[in-house]
C-alpha cells in the first residue's frame, strides 16, 4: 500500500503526524533532558543500593515453579497433593528444575527470573490444592517454612546463588493481602481478618472484602500491619532477593505500603527492586496511588489490553500507541521504564487465545509483533514461561508444564500439541529482541517520542524515535494485513526530536537491526519514508 502524502511540514492525509501534538518523550532533568545526560547509573552494591540501570536493562522471565521442570523427584509428595495430571494439583516442578534449566534462561537473554511464591502451603482444600504458591499456611508467630514440595529452605538458597553466580537476579513473590484458607492464623488470631458478612459497609469493597473467599488481612489493624511487616523483613533478611513482586496491590490500602511495608522492606535490603500487580485493564488513574506509595514499578494490564485489541484482534495500533504515550507523558520517561510490560500471565488466557479464528501462521505472525513491542517501548518486558514458545491456553491450561521438548533447539523444530508449529521461530525471535534491547541503550534507557499513529480509516502504522546519548532508533509497526510502501513520517518537524537529532541529512538509509528484511527506512525532505511488511515490527538505527 502507498500511502498519501502532504507537503513537507503539513499534517498527513492517512494518520496522524505526532509532532504536531506535542508528545513529550524528554524529561527535564537539571535544565538537561535525558537525552543529554544519558542513562543514570546509580553505584554501589547492588544488593544494598537500588541499581536503576540494571533494572532498565532487565528481562524478566516468570516461572510458576512447580510447572517448568521437576529437578528433584523425591520433594514431589503424597498422591494427596501431587498427580501431574490432574490440572490444579501439583505436578512436581521445583527449584532445582530451575537451576538445571539457567542455561536455556540465559541464552534467550532472560536477566531477572520471577518465581512464585515460596511459602509452605495449606493442604488439600476440595479438589486443589496450593501449587500456585498463592495460599500460604501462615501462622503465629511466623516460621518461615518454605514449601517442601519445592525443594525447601536449602533448594531456595541454591537457586540464588546459581543466579548471582552468571549476573541474573531472582524476584520472589509475596502476598500480604490474605492468607490461604484454613490456615493455622486464621484459627490462632481470628480477628485479624475482615468479616465476610456485612464487609462492604467498613469501605470499599476491593480493600475490605475477600478475594475469592480468601481469609482477608485487616489491615488497618496495627497488630496485624506489625505481623506482615515482620513476616516480610524477616523474609528478605534470610534470603538474598533482589525483587519482590507483590501480589493483589490493589486489594490492599496504598496507605499500608507507603506507611509500613515499603519503608520497612526498604530499610532491611534497600537494593529491593518492588514491583506490584495492580490488575485493572481499564486506565492508570489507580497506578499512581501505588507508584506514590514506594512501588518501583507495577505491571501494565492497560497496555496488555491495548495489545490484545491492536494485534491479536487485529484492530487500530492507535489503542497500543495511546497507552504507549500515556504512560511516559503521566510519569515521566523515567519511570515508564521501570513498569514490566507483558502480554499475558497465569492469570488470564494465553495471548495466542486471544486470536482464536485466525491461521496458526497469523496467530505467529500477531504475537512475534506483540513481542516486539514488549522489548521496544519504554518497560522491562516480562515473558511468562512458554510465551516464547507461542504456547496456547485458557484456565487451568494457562498454566500447563513447560514441554520437555522446549530445552534443546533440535527439539523446537517442528510442530507440537500446545503451542503454535513454529515455535523454534518464535523462541528465536525473543531471543533476538532480548539481544538487541540489550546492546542498544535507546531502547532500555532511551526517551520516547512519537513519529506517527493511525488516523481513522487510514493507514494501520505506528511509528516512534528512542534516544540517548549517541544511540538511536527508530521503531516501525505494520498493524495490518498488507505491506506499507513509502510511507511519510514527519520527523524533522516534531518538537520532541532534540536538535541534534533533526541533523540526519535528507538520503540518509537508516540500518535495520531488526525485522524482515525488506523493510526499509530512509531521510526525504525531513521524513523517514519507511516500507514496512505485514503484521511486523522493525528497528532502524539512526547515524
Amino acid at each position: 500500500m502507498t500511502a498519501c502524502t502532504s507537503a513537507p511540514g503539513a499534517p498527513p492525509a492517512d494518520g496522524i503526524d505526532a509532532g504536531a501534538r506535542r508528545r513529550d518523550a524528554s524529561i527535564a532533568i537539571d535544565g538537561a533532558t535525558e537525552r543529554d545526560v544519558g542513562p543514570r547509573v546509580d553505584g554501589g552494591d547492588p544488593f544494598t543500593t537500588f541499581d536503576r540501570a540494571w533494572w532498565e536493562r532487565a528481562v524478566i522471565y516468570f516461572v510458576m515453579v512447580d510447572r517448568f521442570s521437576n529437578g528433584d523427584r523425591t520433594n514431589d509428595g503424597d498422591a494427596t497433593c501431587t498427580d501431574p495430571s490432574a490440572p490444579i494439583l501439583f505436578h512436581g516442578g521445583d527449584l532445582q528444575g530451575i537451576v538445571d534449566r539457567l542455561d536455556y534462561l540465559e541464552e534467550l537473554g532472560v536477566t531477572a527470573v520471577w518465581i512464585t511464591p515460596v511459602q509452605r502451603q495449606v493442604g488439600r482444600r476440595g479438589d486443589q490444592c496450593g501449587y500456585h504458591g498463592y495460599w500460604a499456611d501462615l501462622g503465629v508467630p511466623d516460621d518461615g517454612a518454605i514449601e517442601p514440595r519445592l525443594g525447601g529452605e536449602a533448594a531456595l538458597r541454591a537457586l540464588i546463588d546459581a543466579l548471582h553466580e552468571r549476573g541474573m537476579r531472582l524476584i520472589v513473590d509475596l502476598v500480604v493481602n490474605h492468607a490461604g484458607y484454613g490456615a493455622r492464623v486464621v484459627g490462632q488470631r481470628p480477628e485479624w481478618f475482615h468479616p465476610g458478612a456485612g464487609c462492604e459497609t467498613l469501605g470499599d469493597p476491593e480493600i475490605y472484602c475477600a478475594l475469592s473467599g480468601l481469609p482477608d488481612f485487616a489491615h488497618e489493624r496495627d497488630d496485624v500491619a506489625d505481623y506482615l511487616d515482620a513476616m516480610s523483613t524477616s523474609f528478605v533478611s534470610r534470603f538474598a532477593f533482589d525483587g519482590i513482586r507483590m501480589d493483589t496491590v490493589k486489594h490492599v490500602e496504598e496507605s499500608y505500603f507507603r506507611e509500613r511495608w515499603v519503608p520497612a522492606v526498604r530499610e532491611e535490603r534497600p537494593g529491593l527492586y518492588l514491583l506490584g500487580e495492580l490488575f485493572d485493564e481499564g486506565g492508570y488513574a489507580l497506578f499512581d496511588r501505588y507508584l506514590d506509595a514506594g512501588f518501583d514499578g507495577l505491571f501494565d494490564f492497560p497496555l496488555r489490553r491495548a495489545l490484545i485489541d491492536s494485534v491479536a484482534r487485529g484492530g487500530s495500533l492507535g489503542a497500543v500507541a495511546g497507552r504507549a504515550q500515556e504512560a511516559v507523558t503521566r510519569w515521566g520517561a523515567e519511570r515508564a521504564r521501570l513498569r514490566a510490560t507483558m502480554i499475558d500471565n497465569h492469570d488470564v488466557p494465553r495471548f495466542v487465545e486471544e486470536m482464536s479464528s485466525a491461521s496458526d501462521a497469523e496467530k505467529s505472525a500477531r504475537l512475534r509483533l506483540a513481542l516486539g513491542v514488549l522489548f521496544t517501548v519504554p518497560g522491562i518486558p516480562q515473558l511468562y514461561m512458554g510465551d516464547e514458545l507461542g504456547m496456547g491456553g485458557t484456565y487451568p491450561l494457562n498454566r500447563r508444564d513447560m514441554p520437555a521438548w522446549a530445552w534443546r533447539a533440535e527439539d523446537r523444530e517442528g510442530a507440537h500439541g500446545g503451542a503454535l508449529p513454529d515455535a523454534a521461530r518464535i523462541h528465536d525471535e525473543v531471543r533476538a529482541l532480548a539481544r538487541l534491547r540489550a546492546s542498544t541503550p535507546a531502547l532500555h534507557a532511551g526517551g520516547y517520542t512519537e513519529l506517527w499513529r493511525p488516523a481513522p480509516g487510514g493507514v494501520n502504522a505506528w511509528a516512534f524515535f528512542r534516544s540517548v546519548g549517541e544511540s538511536r532508533v527508530v521503531v516501525a509497526v505494520n498493524g495490518g494485513a498488507t505491506t506499507i510502501s513509502d510511507l511519510q513520517v514527519p520527523y524533522r518537524t516534531n518538537p520532541g526530536i532534540a536538535d541534534r537529532d533533526r541533523e540526519t541529512p535528507d538520503g540518509t538509509t537508516l540500518m535495520r537491526v531488526h525485522g524482515p528484511e525488506s523493510a526499509t527506512a530512509r531521510v526525504v525532505e525531513g521524513r523517514i519514508a519507511l516500507t514496512i511488511a505485514p503484521r511486523s515490527l522493525a528497528v532502524f538505527a539512526m547515524p
